[in-house]
């Protein structure tokens, strides 16, 4: 295997020495990561705008939008494997 400073494939081992099967997966992992990053990017942005936002003073809504915001955290934690991979 060809790895870089980082220990990471180099770009010239991915393109040369995978099959095609290998090639397409690891563009669906890109396209998966990248897809799935945007959205729940934007959705921690909103829900962290009205945690901000001191017209939302419902301890119940407060609540449950800190539960929201603590699953889409976890839910960030994704992409950013798929990345490792």
């Amino acid at each position: 295997m060809d790895l870089n400073a980082t220990g990471r494939m180099r770009v010239g081992w991915y393109n040369s020495n995978m099959s095609e099967e290998l090639k397409e997966f690891v563009e669906l992992v890109r396209r998966v990561r990248h897809d799935a990053n945007n959205p729940i990017t934007a959705a921690l942005g909103h829900v962290q705008l009205l945690l901000d936002d001191p017209a939302v003073t419902n301890e119940e809504v407060r609540e449950s939008l800190g539960i929201i915001e603590n699953e889409l955290r976890g839910l960030t934690q994704i992409p950013r494997q798929l990345n490792e991979i």
